[in-house]
């Protein structure tokens, strides 16, 4: 069984990076994106089991869009 991609959103680097080793360890695919924008587009461009998103971020949109976002686009996604 492949191992669930998860994508991590953040404007926080040390939240970014934290969350990556500690999801790595546990043997999950994870790819991180700074903002709403870079967010948008992994979701535009890939496939994920489950999203872990800062609600509040600087810049055009939030974790909100995000999260509309992916429920558009992976409607069985957590």
């Amino acid at each position: 069984m492949e191992q669930p991609k998860i994508l991590v959103v953040d404007d926080n680097e040390q939240v970014r990076t934290s969350l990556r080793a500690v999801l790595e360890v546990s043997q999950f695919r994870v790819t991180t994106a700074a903002s709403v924008s870079e967010a948008l587009h992994f979701i535009d461009t890939e496939r994920f089991d489950v999203l872990l998103s800062d609600l509040h971020m600087p810049g055009a949109g939030d974790g909100f869009t995000v999260v509309s976002a992916m429920r558009h686009s992976n409607p069985k996604a957590v």
